[in-house]
């Protein structure tokens, strides 16, 4: 019970706080497919010092287990492309409404960075 009310808040705690890494302490090493059943992909940095892996999940999978649809899957894994819908209309409108988050892509890694450049 105590496990599950801690694994709740954990969920909770890493939706309000944004994931965000510095460009200038990680570089970006692959994709990978994720382990999560509600995200499609994994993106793995690497600290520049450390050497020290971390994991940025992003792209949605719905409760079903049928995957959101995304304008076009550049990953190079591939593994959702039958899930682009190609639609340039689709992709302004996810673009406007994730528009605030833009300023951020400058100097972060995030969640909404690849789904902005990779997925959508």
């Amino acid at each position: 019970m105590l496990i599950s009310i801690l694994s709740l808040l954990l969920l909770y705690i890493d939706i309000i706080i944004m994931v965000k890494y510095s460009k200038k302490e990680y570089k970006f090493e692959r994709f990978e497919k994720s382990d999560k059943k509600d995200k499609k992909y994994i993106a793995i940095l690497k600290n520049k010092e450390t050497g020290k892996e971390v994991k940025i999940y992003f792209g949605g999978i719905r409760p079903n287990g049928i995957p959101y649809e995304q304008f076009r899957d550049t990953t190079g894994l591939g593994l959702y492309s039958k899930y682009d819908h190609n639609d340039k209309n689709r992709r302004r409108l996810y673009r406007n409404r994730h528009s605030k988050e833009k300023k951020t892509f400058k100097d972060f890694f995030t969640p909404s960075y690849y789904s902005w450049f990779f997925l959508w």
